[in-house]
């Protein structure tokens, strides 16, 4: 592939190869995959073979090492951003440039051309101060191909030893053992896109690894959380840093570590915000532009930008927030001032929502096709299931009401929406054993055996229950009383009111309280305008204007103490233009 790539690339651009490292990647004339060149006419532009290569990668390699293409765009942003800012007390041309995670060399592609156009020079001379580690093989060689293409476009045979790209976990790699970064105290740059690894995919190798930075000691850490970090360690005392990363270690439980980092560093954060915009259009991560400096004054420089106004490469207007003005530990709310001092209003407004009411999740199955259905047609003993073409009775007895917060929106919803679940507990909430629950629900037994393949396959079959039938979690069985349903996501805030009590749910949540009044008047303040901005500026945002709806991003809202008269007020009108109005009043909020 790498030969048909750089053949093609030479062909459509009327190049010649006279040594170097390029020369034992061309494909003789004689080889049969030579006849393809002529179909890969589009390979013309370096960034064609970026995005090849990129391609190229095998998916598997995708979700352990984390690459991806990262726009040209986005490349040029960051580069020129960081060089604008140069203190020339220094001579660019003696600056060393990183790319801690380098992949197929994108972004040092970047500098490099930078240099060699802003430099003069030639482009063997620009590339002995750019620096790349990957942790692959095949990238860190498309990495030099790339180079050597560029220099050969500006009329240069780039020989090996001029890249210095190696192949390395950069968890674990010595950068200052190379002599010239070690003279140079580190790096005065480094750019990037860190690899985003969720933690459940990460090899033993990388989690023992894991143990040698701080930023990972807490939670179950993603890959890119530890770049920082490392990136952070590896500038001089001048350095700057530059990546595109997701944008979830503003608030995520797993990188409460790394806010700590920043705090306890005194780090110059500066934070472009794409919020729920996607740069990356097949690959659902939200992400931001994160600049670190090692010269600037400690606290966050906010904006949330449009990636459109990034492509025309705009200036943007920054908030300044002090790092004591936020929490580590519950997250970062970072917006502009008027918005910060508004969330702090209804923050303070009354008892948190998580500390005044009870908040609790759905059941989890692990297997909810199998176990939540809505029944075909019943009679006065049975339900009936159809699954994969077969018919199944089901005992009334064992199966409770349940219903799926996620779709529900209006108290309308809750009839249409209910569903049965098939609940092998007894009413202590114990499993039954398998002998009483064959001899009294012989139907239901008879059709959770047909499907114990699927049963057996949960946690990847690796799942150790009390018994083979029972749901994949404890969570939520017992759960019981009158309740607001509301989803793990949402484009505007809906709490379903219910007072049946036995009335189980699954994916979704429940606010439990005894009383129908205090659901009620809770339900006008969750539906207003004012949580509705609540939220929008302080959880996690997902395409198409969606915000999570997770405890840990509702549990903070504070809930006011109404009077009676305030709350006789609120449950006599349905108006939202008054209901909105009489919130942002007593919450003392213009929005």
């Amino acid at each position: 592939l790498n030969k048909l790539i750089v053949t093609s690339f030479i062909v459509n651009n009327n190049l010649v190869v006279d040594g170097g490292f390029l020369s034992s990647f061309l494909l003789s004339q004689d080889s049969e995959l030579y006849l393809d060149i002529p179909q890969l006419t589009r390979i013309t532009t370096l960034e064609d073979v970026i995005n090849v290569f990129e391609l190229a990668i095998p998916k598997q390699e995708q979700t352990t090492n984390g690459a991806v293409y990262t726009p040209t765009y986005i490349r040029e942003y960051i580069v020129s951003h960081l060089l604008s800012q140069h203190n020339n007390t220094k001579p660019l041309s003696t600056c060393l440039f990183a790319d801690i995670s380098c992949g197929c060399g994108a972004f040092l592609y970047t500098v490099a051309q930078f240099l060699h156009d802003t430099l003069g020079g030639t482009y063997t001379f620009a590339l002995r101060n750019l620096y790349g580690v990957d942790i692959s093989e095949t990238s860190v060689r498309r990495a030099k191909i790339l180079l050597s293409l560029a220099g050969l476009l500006a009329g240069e045979q780039i020989q090996e030893e001029s890249i210095n790209i190696f192949v390395g976990d950069t968890l674990d790699f010595d950068f200052k053992s190379i002599k010239t970064v070690n003279d140079n105290y580190g790096f005065d740059y480094i750019v990037g896109n860190p690899p985003y690894v969720r933690s459940k995919n990460l090899d033993s190798n990388t989690k023992a690894n894991f143990a040698k930075w701080s930023t990972t000691k807490v939670g179950n850490a993603d890959l890119y959380i530890p770049f920082f970090e490392i990136g952070y360690n590896l500038l001089n005392n001048e350095g700057k840093l530059g990546y595109i990363t997701v944008n979830s270690f503003f608030k995520s439980v797993n990188a409460r570590a790394l806010r700590n980092f920043f705090v306890n560093n005194n780090i110059s954060l500066k934070i472009i915000d794409f919020g729920q915009q996607l740069v990356f259009k097949k690959k659902l991560a939200y992400t931001c532009l994160a600049f670190m400096d090692k010269t600037g004054l400690a606290g966050i420089n906010y904006t949330k930008g449009l990636i459109d106004d990034v492509e025309r490469m705009s200036t943007f207007n920054f908030c300044n927030i002090e790092y004591q003005c936020l929490d580590h530990k519950k997250g970062w709310n970072l917006n502009d001032i008027e918005v910060l001092n508004n969330i702090r209003k209804i923050e303070e407004a009354g008892q948190a929502l998580g500390d005044k009411y009870v908040i609790k999740n759905g059941i989890a199955t692990l297997a909810n096709d199998l176990f939540i259905f809505g029944p075909t047609k019943s009679d006065e003993d049975y339900y009936y299931i159809e699954r994969n073409g077969i018919c199944y009775k089901i005992e009334k007895d064992i199966c409770k009401q349940i219903i799926k917060p996620n779709i529900v929106k209006t108290e309308n919803d809750l009839l249409a929406k209910e569903e049965r679940v098939i609940f092998p507990y007894d009413s202590d909430y114990k499993i039954y054993d398998e002998d009483i629950l064959k001899n009294q629900f012989p139907e239901a037994y008879h059709y959770l055996l047909a499907n114990r393949e699927i049963l057996d396959a949960r946690d990847k079959g690796e799942g150790c229950y009390e018994a083979w039938y029972a749901f994949g979690r404890n969570q939520a069985i017992s759960n019981r009383g009158k309740k607001l349903l509301f989803p793990y996501m949402s484009d505007l805030p809906h709490f379903v009111f219910t007072a049946n009590q036995d009335l189980l749910i699954y994916c979704g949540y429940a606010i439990y309280h005894e009383s129908d009044t205090e659901l009620l008047v809770l339900k006008k303040l969750l539906e207003s305008s004012v949580f509705d901005y609540y939220m929008r500026n302080t959880s996690k945002p997902y395409a198409m204007g969606y915000y999570s709806y997770a405890k840990n991003y509702v549990k903070s809202f504070g809930v006011l103490s109404l009077n009676e008269k305030e709350k006789k007020y609120l449950l006599s009108t349905d108006d939202k233009v008054l209901i909105n109005r009489f919130v942002e009043k007593i919450y003392d909020v213009r929005i």
